[in-house]
């Protein structure tokens, strides 16, 4: 009995986020009600309180649930172990991993990272990533005199590239797969932007 109800949750669940989705792509973030979701999902608003306080709750637990799944294969990254996939042209699995996670919430994260989305969320992934990347960074090369240009600014740029590619794959209609996009991200990781271009084989 309780898995019947355990499904019937999960399924209002998601005629709610569906419908939250189509509404803020329509209205943006400010501009969605209760009343909306509930009308659209076909649903009463006594279940919608079943679940969620309001709406700043309702996506304050979906931001939660995204960013942390994303954030806890992030933190595995290995720039070492990505270089060393990117010699033998192959995709670091790290990075698979993470383009496979953002698929599954692509539906959201297109529209929390959209024109009528969220931009406190968009700097929040871009801060967490610039955090990873100086983590790692200092661990790997704690010098600051080995470094060709200041690590802060190195930093920016790595983490608004990488934002930048998520952001092109979600808007592009991730025509590329996980794997595909974990292979390109692993040699432009090790390569570098100019030489991938493949400017020096010319």
């Amino acid at each position: 009995m309780s898995d019947k109800i355990d499904r019937r949750q999960a399924r209002t669940k998601l005629l709610l986020y569906k419908a939250l989705m189509e509404l803020i792509e329509e209205k943006g973030t400010d501009g969605v009600t209760v009343t909306d979701i509930t009308t659209r999902a076909d649903i009463n608003r006594g279940t919608f309180y079943l679940h969620y306080r309001d709406v700043p709750d309702m996506m304050d637990q979906i931001k939660e649930d995204v960013f942390g799944k994303i954030q806890s294969i992030m933190v595995t990254l290995d720039f070492r172990e990505a270089m060393k996939y990117a010699t033998h042209t192959e995709p670091y699995p790290t990075s698979v991993l993470i383009f496979e996670e953002l698929a599954r919430h692509a539906d959201f994260l297109k529209v929390i990272l959209g024109p009528n989305g969220d931009l406190s969320y968009a700097i929040r992934f871009r801060n967490f990533m610039a955090s990873q990347i100086f983590n790692k960074l200092n661990f790997l090369q704690p010098e600051e005199t080995n470094f060709l240009i200041p690590r802060d600014y190195l930093i920016a740029y790595i983490s608004s590239a990488h934002f930048g590619l998520v952001l092109h794959w979600l808007e592009s209609g991730m025509t590329q797969t996980p794997y595909q996009m974990g292979l390109m991200i692993t040699q432009i990781v090790n390569h570098g932007p100019i030489a991938s271009t493949g400017i020096r084989n010319n």
